[in-house]
């Protein structure tokens, strides 16, 4: 009797850890697989990096969009659906995050090219109105 309890004890120790990692098995294939995030982030760094505006205004962060992307595809190929889902997400911010800097960029131009047909116009009225 002496020795069976030992190796009861062992058995229950295996069944448990049998168990444990059956659990974190299931954890880890019920996540599923973040293919729409991949898609849409996909469409906007495709989309994004198509324009020549922002590869010129805001490569740093288009660049990094491209990176995320890459690393997303990856942990999609190895099943770590978690951590393909949120770079995934950081890829699409990033695209954005380039594509926002772009626009204000090009807005900065437009905005000076203004200013300075205002200035142009300005000088033009008040050299007119010398006698």
């Amino acid at each position: 009797m002496h020795l069976t309890s030992p190796i009861r004890a062992t058995r229950s120790v295996i069944t448990v850890g049998a168990f444990i990692a059956l659990g974190m098995l299931t954890a880890c294939s019920s996540t599923p697989k973040p293919s729409e995030e991949m898609a849409v982030a996909r469409t906007t760094v495709t989309r994004v990096s198509a324009a020549p505006e922002v590869t010129t205004n805001a490569p740093v962060d288009l660049q990094k969009a491209r990176d995320k992307l890459v690393m997303a595809e990856k942990a999609m190929s190895e099943e770590k659906y978690v951590v393909a889902r949120r770079l995934a997400d950081e890829a699409q911010v990033d695209a954005r995050v380039a594509e926002t800097r772009a626009d204000a960029a090009k807005n900065a131009n437009n905005l000076k090219q203004v200013q300075d047909g205002i200035r142009a116009l300005q000088d033009e009225i008040n050299r007119r109105a010398k006698p």
